[in-house]
């Protein structure tokens, strides 16, 4: 698999805005020095090799952000606003109606990446998108949360519901299987739905819970996998189970017996849950 130079634009745009040419420079020279691929010209239409490519977002990513799904999620976020509105894809989102732009999602693979075996699908499906990548090389940040954040952003983007992600099958191999939704799954029936009052209580009870902890220890408390809670929050399980190690620790608790009694003992679940 090869990648389109334009992947690199979009990484100079993001880099230069948020730390200076400078830091861009630094970073170019660096991994340059390892990869003699870089030091040619490399415009929009050049083809980087994969392993020279991930080197260089391996170490964007070391130097400029943290290297957790996450932060490539955002990162894809990031990348999406830039192409679509400043970068070289704004008429990508020149599409008549909702069908047409997920129609058009699995063009933009083939729009970075070449020869390879790997392809994309997006469909709709009711009220939902599918969006599956098959074929990958090998499994890596950059081609399962950063790909995912970026279709996602893509839809805020062009729609006004607020999208969510909830992967199906992923988060290691070389395929995975995600869905946004249109209307988010906590609002939905049977979703393992949170009540905001319920998490505004938690973090009442200890204003250093955050939402996002405050919602794993609720969903962990109905038995959920980190997986599962992972899913029904648009992130993956091994996210999840960070969020519910801070929260133990937070709390005075060691495991999900102690999380589920502490969260009866303050009224946030129901005593025999």
């Amino acid at each position: 698999m090869q990648l389109r130079g334009i992947v690199l634009q979009a990484r100079k745009a993001l880099v230069t805005r948020r730390f200076g040419a400078e830091a861009w420079a630094g970073l170019y020279r660096d991994v340059a020095t390892a990869h003699p691929r870089l030091r040619a010209p490399v415009s929009q239409s050049s083809l980087l090799p994969l392993p020279t490519y991930l080197a260089f977002h391996d170490e964007l990513m070391r130097r400029f952000f943290r290297d957790d799904d996450e932060s490539h999620f955002r990162l894809g976020a990031e990348s999406a606003r830039w192409m679509m509105k400043d970068g070289p894809l704004t008429t990508f989102m020149d599409r008549r109606d909702t069908a047409a732009l997920v129609a058009a999602l699995p063009s933009l693979w083939q729009t970075f990446f070449v020869d390879g075996t790997s392809r994309a699908e997006a469909w709709l499906e009711g009220d939902d998108v599918r969006f599956k990548v098959v074929g990958l090389p090998e499994h890596h940040r950059y081609f399962e949360p950063f790909i995912v954040g970026y279709n996602k952003e893509i839809l805020d983007m062009f729609c006004a519901n607020p999208i969510t992600a909830t992967r199906i099958r992923g988060g290691g191999g070389t395929s995975y299987h995600y869905v946004f939704h249109f209307v988010p799954p906590a609002r939905r029936a049977n979703r393992g739905a949170i009540a905001p009052e319920q998490s505004l209580r938690a973090r009442q009870l200890l204003p250093s819970l955050t939402d996002r902890e405050g919602e794993v220890l609720l969903l962990l408390a109905e038995g959920k996998t980190n997986d599962e809670i992972g899913a029904a929050l648009g992130i993956s399980g091994k996210t999840a189970q960070h969020h519910i190690t801070r929260a133990y620790r937070k709390i005075g608790v060691s495991g999900r017996v102690g999380a589920t009694a502490w969260l009866a003992r303050h009224g946030l679940i129901g005593a025999g849950a």
